[in-house]
């Protein structure tokens, strides 16, 4: 590589870092308000977007798809369980494990909590030049494919 291309390489390697931080931020603040307006943790919005479209999950699988300690996904059902949004059983096939599932009150209060987060980015993206949306889009759709290829890797 050229030291003009890698230099230019660097400038944008520190943009990225720059804009990847804040918008991690804007995203962590976007969820907090969110996540009030409907009396869920962020842990608990995103177990139940997790079970949203599934019939139960595994204490263990939600451990692994949510990278969270089987510990903290107790801690999290409990805490929907006390709200009437989850129920656990035991696996009939495996005693060991413990399944998890939304209950009947969850469901509708899922699909409603499903639109008004998609309205919620429908305002943000509002805020986007049309005629750009789509370009943003894909940018951010290539940075996650990146981003998951990287993590796949580890190495800096």
């Amino acid at each position: 590589m050229t030291k003009k291309l890698n230099d230019n390489m660097k400038k944008q390697a520190e943009e990225l870092a720059r804009l990847t931080f804040l918008l991690a931020r804007a995203c962590e603040e976007k969820e907090d308000y969110f996540t009030k307006l409907f009396n869920l943790t962020n842990g608990e919005f995103r177990c139940m977007r997790f079970l949203s479209d599934r019939d139960f999950l595994s204490v263990k699988t939600l451990s692994e798809q949510m990278k969270l300690t089987p510990g903290r996904i107790t801690h999290i059902i409990t805490g929907l369980e006390h709200k009437g949004y989850i129920s656990r059983e035991i696996d009939t096939s495996d005693r060991r494990n413990i399944k998890v599932r939304l209950t009947k009150l969850a469901i509708p209060f899922m699909r409603n909590v499903t639109k008004k987060h998609i309205d919620l980015h429908e305002k943000v993206l509002k805020n986007i030049p049309e005629e750009i949306r789509e370009s943003v889009l894909i940018a951010m759709s290539e940075l996650l494919n990146s981003l998951s290829t990287w993590s796949k890797k580890k190495e800096i």
